[in-house]
This record gives structure tokens, sequence and C-alpha cells, in this order.
């Protein structure tokens, strides 16, 4: 192990300890088990993002005090840690104690110092991890790791006050006749209002106290607007619909309070689905002589949009978000992961926050296989060869967000094309004048890189910069090995960090971007071969009279409102030309 492969993240901590446990050290394990694990290093000390070995003295005390304090339930409520995840590390023969800290198991959470997880003194309580570092716990936060953390489905709870009669009939007879569709002999469709609810899970009895009504579930499945938001006064639910050629905010918005529908989730999926998937390309496809116009990716949306409304804690602030795109899809909810990112990513793992809610959508057909979702989501956009979703969890609040992007990142295509100005030199002689901008491109996108780092270089590009726990999630790499591929990219001088310890981002240099963007001026020239005949005629017209617009492309070049938009975009996402301006003021420009 190298010290110079050291640095501090949102999973990553370093602390002095000589002959003694730091202090600190139980805030870190318990804001790490509450949020997404992490390591601890001991001996290892920090002083502006600089690290050196300052070395553990008396190993065998230190760690014989970190097991009598695991083990004490007065110190910390769990141990969660296991023998193979402490470890010695010898740095610069210096002895140094490794403490892997996995994510704590729902059931196990909240993990808190002390006795009491709602201490409010400085060091006992509850905690949890964000880029600035360990954080306590507010009392609602714990709340919720509390209710997570019980093995009966939060929207099975009878709501007490709430009857029948706030249920909006009509979307209960919707989904009625959605059930029958799809199982026309179903025994439940015969059965009387009260009984069909009580089956399904919208309606229950609490044996305990003796007392029935409408569930949690039954409330956000098939409640009106007013009556939901007076057990969820977060309850929200907005879906938005941006166009390029639109002058307005958002061309199409559906929200829950609008006063123009029921407002629940039941019937807010079903306004949105057909939106989402509106546009989408439909191959011609026979299926035993049958035309099917569906696609893996309107079922990778209908997945998409179903564990969003499964999956969120609806007592959470800002409530559930769709937004639609040019070239992206975004489904944000509140609530935290029930298991950790990488088991979601994997599939196969299932465990809804709202058990009756997902029964009920998979009666009709809606979310049927348990933890195939992402996955499924995965395959489709793997299959366009299109950016690979990203699944992001954050806290304070908690909020989980899966951004699907419509854009391919093209490395491959770039290598082929520019194989006859292959050079070996190292890219650290970018700044030299000498070299000429073909030579300079050829540098970046041949040999000297791995696929990886291709990878971070054309996403740096696309969103300006890059972080070390967002490439995790999108190289599927763990925070070390992402950490090692971007200290070498900023030694290579291909990338440059800003901030310090745990909110760095990394950003391409100044002598990097101009030579991409000057490349790009020429693009047409590097790879004509990768434009169509159409986007060649915009790239001439462009460089002919300055800018197109929608309304010259139709005129001029003779191409309909639709497939002019769809060529900018091609246009735009593949870098050789910018959009300026809005609405009917909405131009096209070359990258300069």
């Amino acid at each position: 192990m190298n010290i110079d492969n050291f640095f501090e993240g949102v999973d990553v901590e370093c602390k002095e300890s000589s002959d003694t446990l730091p202090k600190d050290l139980w805030e870190t394990y318990s804001a790490f088990a509450n949020t997404k694990g992490g390591t601890i290093f001991l001996g290892v000390k920090e002083k502006s993002g600089n690290f050196s070995v300052s070395g553990v003295n008396n190993v065998d005390k230190v760690v014989k005090e970190l097991w009598d304090n695991l083990n004490n339930n007065k110190k910390v409520s769990s141990n969660i840690i296991s023998d193979r995840d402490v470890t010695i590390e010898n740095i610069d023969g210096k002895n140094v104690i490794k403490i892997v800290v996995p994510r704590a198991d729902r059931r196990d959470k909240p993990i808190f110092i002390g006795e009491n997880p709602y201490n409010d003194s400085k060091h006992s309580g509850t905690f949890r991890r964000n880029h600035s570092g360990d954080y306590k716990c507010n009392r609602q936060e714990v709340v919720r790791m509390i209710a997570d953390s019980n093995d009966i489905s939060q929207d099975s709870v009878v709501l007490e006050g709430f009857t029948i009669d706030d249920l909006n009939l009509e979307s209960i007879n919707s989904y009625k006749n959605r059930l029958e569709s799809r199982n026309s002999s179903h025994p439940w469709l015969g059965l009387d209002l009260k009984n069909f609810l009580y089956k399904i899970g919208a309606y229950g009895k609490n044996r305990t106290n003796n007392t029935e009504g409408v569930t949690y579930a039954g409330l956000l499945m098939f409640g009106e607007e007013r009556e939901i938001c007076d057990e969820f006064p977060k309850y929200f639910l907005d879906y938005r619909e941006k166009s390029s050629d639109s002058s307005l905010r958002w061309e199409n918005r559906i929200t829950s309070s609008d006063g123009l529908w029921s407002g629940n989730i039941f019937d807010f999926y079903f306004k949105v689905v057909n939106k989402l998937t509106s546009d989408l390309k439909v191959p011609f496809k026979l299926v035993d002589g049958v035309r099917k116009d569906d696609t893996e990716l309107h079922e990778a949306l209908r997945e998409a949009l179903a564990n969003t409304l499964i999956h969120t804690d609806y007592r959470v602030e800002r409530g559930i978000v769709v937004e639609k795109g040019e070239n992206y899809f975004k489904f944000s909810n509140p609530g935290t992961l029930r298991i950790s990112i990488g088991e979601a990513l994997n599939g196969g793992i299932s465990d809804p926050r709202n058990e009756n809610i997902f029964k009920m959508f998979s009666l009709i057909g809606v979310g049927e296989r348990a933890g195939s979702g992402i996955e499924k989501i995965q395959k489709a956009w793997n299959d366009e060869n299109w950016i690979s979703p990203q699944l992001d969890e954050r806290f304070d609040p908690d909020r989980i967000e899966l951004t699907l992007k419509m854009e391919a990142m093209e490395t491959d295509k770039k290598n082929t094309t520019l194989n006859s100005n292959t050079l070996k030199n190292d890219v650290s002689n970018v700044g030299d004048k000498s070299t000429s901008s073909r030579e300079l491109f050829s540098k970046i996108f041949l040999d000297n890189f791995t696929d990886e780092e291709m990878k971070i270089i054309v996403l740096a590009k696309f969103n300006g910069s890059v972080n070390n726990s967002g490439l995790q999630n999108f190289l599927g790499k763990n925070s070390k090995e992402i950490s090692n591929i971007l200290k070498s990219l900023v030694k290579r001088n291909v990338l440059y960090s800003s901030g310090v310890g745990r909110g760095v981002e990394y950003r391409l240099t100044e002598s990097i971007r101009n030579m991409l963007a000057n490349e790009k001026l020429d693009f047409h020239e590097i790879e004509s071969d990768s434009l169509d005949e159409n986007q060649k005629l915009v790239v001439k017209f462009i460089r002919d009279n300055g800018f197109v617009s929608t309304k010259l492309a139709t005129e001029e070049l003779g191409f309909s409102k639709r497939k002019a938009v769809s060529i900018f975009n091609s246009l735009v996402d593949n870098g050789v030309v910018k959009r300026i301006g809005t609405g009917a003021h909405t131009r096209y420009v070359l990258v300069e």
C-alpha cells in the first residue's frame, strides 16, 4: 500500500492514532454504517489534502480497545463488523489499522453512540455521512430509520379517521377494470367494495385494538389529493416535460395539486407513463404474426416510474419529481435505498418500502418481477449503447435519483477514425506548442488511455466536471480504484482538481478543453464517415451562414420541423454544434 494513493472522501476517513482510539472514531463508525459504508485508516495524518503516515505505536492495545468498545452496547448500539474487517497494513515501515465498516442492514439501523439514538451531546447519538463529513442526524431522520427497520410494511398501517368515503371511486373502478382486463376470472372481482379493497391491501384491520379502516397504501393509491395531504403533508407528485424548441420553462406539466384530477399515485402512473414513452422509436416487429409496438425501452421506463412510486417515503419533504428532457429521463423520490446501490444495480433483490402498493401494482401487471426493475432498465440502455443508468442516493434530506441519459460515449468511433495519427508520447506534453492540434487529439483518444479513462474524459466533457462518488456508480468501481484513475489523469495534465477533502471535483485542463474544442470545430473533416448526409448538409449550412435555426432548416434545407430538431440534437450530442438562445430565438452554431 502506497501513501500516494491515499485520499479522503464520502467513504474514506483517515485519523491519527498513536496509542489509543481517537474520540471521533465512533462518529465515523456510526456515520458510515448509517450511510453507504466506508473505510477508516488509523495512523494516517491528513492536512489540507496531503497525507502522511504517523503510524500506530501499540497496535495490539488499540485493536483490543476497538473490539471492547464495539461489543459494549453502552458505547455503540451494535457491532456490525467482523474479524476480517480489521487488518494491519504496513505503510512506509509503520503500522496502520484498516477498519472496513459495511453499510448496516436496515433492520440494524440506526447505529448510534451511547444508549440513546436521539442524544444531542457532541459524541453521542446517531450520525450520517455526506461530502462535508460526519453530521448529527435530526430526530426525524432517526425516526425514519427506526420505521424502516421494521419488517412490517409501513403502508399496511390502518389510518385513524379515514374511511372508504375518502377514496376516489373512479380510480378504484379503473383499477378493477385493469385487473379484469388482465384476468377476467379473478375471484376478487366479484367481492363487494370493502372486501375487494381488503384483499388488495387498501383496507385493513388492526386486531390489537379491534379497529379497521383505510390503509396508508389505500389512501395513497386511491385517495383524493386533499385527503392524502391531511395524513402526508409533504406529499407532492410532479411530472415535467421540456423541449428545446419550447419557450416555456416546462412544455407539459402534471402535478397532484392542480385540482384537475384525483392526485393519487394510481392515476398519476397512468397519466404519466404514456407521455414518457410517446417519443420513443418503435421498430416494426412481428410476434406470432401480430405487430408488436412495445420495446424494452418502453418496459424500462414503465419499471422506472413504478419503482419510484413503490419505493418512496411519502412523509419526507420535496415529493416525487419525474422529468423528461430532450435526451434524458430523471426519476427522483424522497427516501433512502433499503439495500445498497450495488445490490440494486445487480438486481435479483427486492425490498420495497411499500409492499402493499407494490402488490397492488403487480396485480395489474405493473412492476411484476421483484428485484428485476433496475436490471431491466440497465439492459435496455446497454442494448442502445447509451450511458449506463446513474443511480444516486443522497442524505439530509433523504433522496433517491435515477438518471437515464440517451447519450452514447462514442469512444470506440474516435479510436477507429483517428488511428492514422497515432502517437506514443505521454500526454503530459500537451502544452508543447510545437505539437499540432491533430497530434494532440490523437494522443488523448488513442493508446495512452484505458477504456475507463476514456469514459471519464468524455463524461467530464459532457457534464463539465466529475467526482469520485459519481464515477463509482458509473464505472462500477470502488472509491479507491476511482481515486487512482483520477490521480493518474491529474498527473498527466488531463484533469485538474478543485475543492478539498470530500467535496473535490475534477475538470478537464484548459489545454485539453481547448484542444478538444478545436478538433470538434473540424469534426466533419476528422470524422466525416461518422456523419450522415443530412448532418453534413446542416454543418455546411452553418459554415456558410454562421448559424441555423429550425425555421431556416425547413425553408432552406427542406426538412420537416421534427426532422430538423432530430438532426440538431444528434449534432449537439456529438459535440459538433451547440445551442444558443431559447424558444423562437434558438440558434445552432458550430462549437468554437
